[in-house]
């Protein structure tokens, strides 16, 4: 059987789980981020909707879109948390192979580098709109 010497001691496991649990944070705050450009673009949408329904005589508030707004929140949240879940496993994957190769920092400066993007496009996003 072959011995898999890894690059390191305990110090570096120690900072590979502190830097895999800093990550998984970051894709839990990128999903909320997410969830919130879309909620804000759909609240915008139905701000136009709203206008559209009062110039065909509607009068009041228009239920429906109310409705479909927090059913698209619920369904949203969900499919997010299960993609933050993902993201987390895949990550802390994706560092433990890193490490014997000696690219654990790399990696780590890679996925901080994609969460961070993330954010500045939901929040550019929302600028735009």
């Amino acid at each position: 059987m072959e011995y898999n010497e890894t690059r390191g001691g305990w110090l570096v496991s120690i900072g590979q789980y502190i830097a895999w649990l800093i990550t998984s944070l970051g894709a839990i705050m990128d999903a909320l981020y997410i969830r919130e450009a879309v909620l804000y673009i759909l609240s915008l949408y139905q701000v136009i909707q709203t206008e559209a329904f009062h110039k065909r005589g509607g009068i009041g508030l228009n239920l429906q879109y109310g409705f479909a707004m927090s059913a698209v929140d619920d369904f949203l949240l969900l499919i997010l948390g299960c993609g933050a879940v993902v993201a987390a496993v895949t990550i802390e994957y994706y560092f433990r192979k890193g490490r014997p190769k000696g690219l654990l920092l790399k990696r780590i400066g890679v996925v901080v580098g994609v969460e961070i993007g993330i954010i500045a496009a939901m929040i550019l996003l929302q600028m735009l709109i």
